[in-house]
């Protein structure tokens, strides 16, 4: 139990929340609801008053008061820092994820989350040549017209389009079914370093939460409800694929599938999805012709594939770059890609020292080109 004279902030108490294996997104959203959206009121709750909110039995109430608690949310602090990874509250979440029905309490990433928009590739762990030649066109393409490729890190077609995203410099996020630091399937741990560094690999359950049938489904809501559209490359009749398709048409998500062969079991799920609305994907261009007003809020592709808005910011970065020194250059450039990077990523990138770069940094702070975040990364403005 957290006693009442405990000096915690609102993450922590997130943090807490968060880690209560009998609580979830929705009953946590109905305590806060009943406690004036303060996760603290709720630590510091008594058992009736706990009771006295609809739907919140006693095994919940005996997590939220349990003993072990305090010492729970210590240990979790020192690795979460030993990690090298944020824990996000939903005001740092992007605006689609914080719209869906049951919002994460909290999320654990590596990373740094693009402000570009986002379009998610799921399909079969066991894929054909078929299947993995679609998806490799498919997760480039639409790398390249500046879309966040978004999947889970499975084997098959989620690691594909994670790899082909990053063949092409492309950004990419990697929702996993376990805790941050348990990497699966563990001949991906490469591919899990280089998300990291072009992207940001994220997961809602606590560090050492293996996954189960449970945190599956879980992670798919959120793969969906991240992006504004789902492509499903290769699917049998059930799977998981399938449930992140149905997550997104009830988060009102585009929803797109690739068609297969009819006699084909791993074509299956596609084809009934096309057969129930779901949109007919051939190529990116398929893709691009269907989201590009619905999807992204109006903005327009050009017969390149780059967007008004990705043309106009390449433009504002030049008119910028071009009043800078030699040494503000470089740390423009690393930069300009929307990467968000500590002091040691930086010195690794360029080829300043370290009173150089650290210079270099605060007079592009004074000077509104870049921003220090919370976790001491930098960005640009």
């Amino acid at each position: 139990m957290i006693s009442d004279n405990q000096n915690f902030s609102t993450e922590d108490a997130y943090l807490l929340l968060n880690g209560m294996k009998k609580l979830g997104p929705v009953s946590v959203r109905k305590l806060l609801l009943a406690f004036d959206g303060d996760p603290r009121k709720i630590l510091l709750a008594s058992r009736s008053k706990l009771l006295s909110v609809d739907g919140i039995g006693q095994g919940m109430v005996d997590s939220i008061l349990a003993n072990t608690n305090e010492k729970w949310l210590e240990n979790e602090k020192k690795a979460i820092a030993s990690r090298g990874v944020e824990f996000l509250t939903q005001k740092s979440y992007p605006e689609l994820l914080k719209q869906i029905y049951d919002p994460p309490i909290g999320l654990y990433l590596k990373g740094c989350i693009p402000s570009i928009p986002s379009i998610a590739i799921v399909g079969t762990r066991h894929p054909s040549l078929y299947g993995r030649r679609i998806c490799q066109e498919l997760a480039s393409g639409l790398a390249e017209e500046g879309l966040c490729i978004v999947s889970g890190m499975a084997r098959g077609i989620d690691s594909i389009a994670h790899t082909a995203a990053l063949a092409v410099d492309g950004r990419t996020l990697a929702f996993l079914g376990s805790g941050i630091d348990i990497i699966y399937p563990p001949e991906n741990i490469k591919l899990y370093r280089e998300i990291s560094e072009k992207g940001a690999v994220i997961s809602e359950f606590p560090l050492g939460r293996k996954a189960d049938k449970r945190t599956f489904p879980m992670r798919n809501r959120l793969v969906s409800g991240i992006s504004s559209a789902v492509i499903v490359i290769e699917s049998a009749a059930s799977g998981g694929s399938l449930i992140t398709a149905q997550f997104a048409a009830e988060q009102g998500r585009i929803v797109f599938a690739v068609p297969g062969r009819v006699d084909q079991p791993e074509s299956a799920g596609c084809n009934h999805l096309i057969r129930d609305g779901a949109i007919l994907a051939r190529n990116t261009q398929d893709i691009i012709d269907e989201i590009k007003d619905s999807m992204l809020g109006g903005i327009t592709f050009s017969k390149k594939g780059s967007n008004e808005t990705a043309n106009d910011q390449n433009f504002q970065n030049k008119a910028k770059s071009e009043n800078l020194n030699s040494e503000e250059k470089e740390v423009f450039s690393i930069l300009k890609d929307g990467s968000c990077l500590d002091l040691n990523e930086m010195i690794e990138k360029s080829n300043l020292s370290f009173s150089q770069l650290s210079s270099t940094l605060t007079m592009m702070e004074i000077n509104g080109i870049l921003g220090k975040r919370a976790d001491g990364k930098f960005e640009l403005k």
